[in-house]
């Protein structure tokens, strides 16, 4: 089972955004968006995260990747719950 998966069996919303990318010309930004809990490092945020990152590698037209976090600070680090 892939770790898609097992955050749907655990009741996580497949349709909620964690991460937002804008790309423009040869640049792409990366942007942990969940700034009320200073964008923890959440399982769903993670494989968001991830599978944004993958998408952008594998493009050619993109040379720069920004990686930032919405709110106050970039991330406050793992999710312990």
């Amino acid at each position: 089972m892939s770790i898609y998966q097992e955050l749907l069996r655990q009741g996580h919303d497949a349709t909620e955004s964690f991460v937002d990318v804008v790309r423009r010309d040869h640049s792409a930004v990366v942007t942990l968006n969940e700034p009320q809990r200073l964008n923890v490092l959440s399982a769903p945020l993670v494989v968001q995260a991830k599978a944004a990152l993958v998408e952008l590698a594998a493009d050619p037209e993109i040379r720069t990747v920004v990686l930032t976090g919405a709110g106050r600070g970039f991330s406050a680090g793992a999710d312990l719950e």
